[in-house]
């Protein structure tokens, strides 16, 4: 049996993101990642799960460009955002 080629990203399960620059304090304004997997091509994908139990699977290129052009913003403690 094969195994799986592992995601290499600083994306982990768990860690929180929202946009900067808002309430990112607000659990509502925060998404989850919920599993880093690779697609039929072996492209990188992450899962956020949303706030209201929704999920929404992107690359994981597309999501690590966010956080470097200031988009997306890692959540620490206590709903603080994080410089990157």
């Amino acid at each position: 049996m094969a195994t799986a080629t592992p995601v290499r990203t600083f994306l982990a399960p768990g860690q929180r993101y929202a946009e900067p620059g808002g309430h990112t304090w607000r659990p509502d304004r925060q998404v989850t990642v919920a599993r880093l997997e690779r697609d039929r091509l072996g492209l990188a994908q992450v899962t956020f799960r949303c706030p209201n139990g929704d999920e929404l699977t992107l690359y994981a290129a597309q999501v690590e460009a966010a956080i470097a052009d200031g988009q997306l913003a890692p959540i620490v403690g206590h709903g603080q955002s994080a410089p990157c």
